[in-house]
C-alpha cells in the first residue's frame, strides 16, 4: 500500500491545486477541508500517511493545533504548515521540532517541490 500525504485547506479551491501539485511531484494525496474530520481519519489510519501538510487559519481548529495533536501520539511524521502570516511560534517549532516544516503562503510550486524534495532526501 502506497504511503499518503494527509493535505488539509478550508478553501476547497486552493486544496486542489495543491493536490494536483503535489500528484504531479509523484505523491499520492488525501485532500480534506475540514481540519477535524482529517484529524480523526489520521488518528484511525496515521500508518497510511507518510506526511502531513496543512494550512494554519482554518475553523473549529487551526493548522497548529492540529499539529501538535499530531505529535501527542507521533513526533516523527513529517508536517509542514502553510500560512500568510509569520508568528513567533513557528520559528521556535522549525527550531525545536525536526520534523516540521513552514511554507509562507503564497508559495510556487517549486518551493514546495524543493521542500518535499528535502524533506525525503
Amino acid at each position: 500500500m502506497t504511503k499518503k500525504i494527509l493535505l488539509i485547506d478550508d478553501e476547497e479551491s486552493l486544496l486542489d491545486l495543491l493536490g494536483d501539485f503535489v500528484e504531479d511531484m509523484g505523491h499520492e494525496v488525501e485532500l480534506h477541508t475540514n481540519p477535524i474530520s482529517a484529524l480523526e481519519i489520521y488518528n484511525n489510519g496515521s500508518d497510511n500517511f507518510k506526511m502531513i501538510i496543512t494550512d494554519h487559519t482554518m475553523p473549529e481548529l487551526s493548522g497548529l493545533s492540529l499539529i501538535s495533536k499530531v505529535r501527542e501520539s507521533d513526533k516523527n511524521i513529517p508536517c509542514i504548515l502553510t500560512s500568510g502570516t509569520a508568528f513567533d511560534e513557528i520559528e521556535s517549532l522549525v527550531q525545536s521540532d525536526p520534523n516540521f516544516f513552514y511554507l509562507k503562503k503564497p508559495y510556487k510550486k517549486a518551493n514546495l517541490k524543493e521542500l518535499l524534495d528535502q524533506i525525503y532526501s
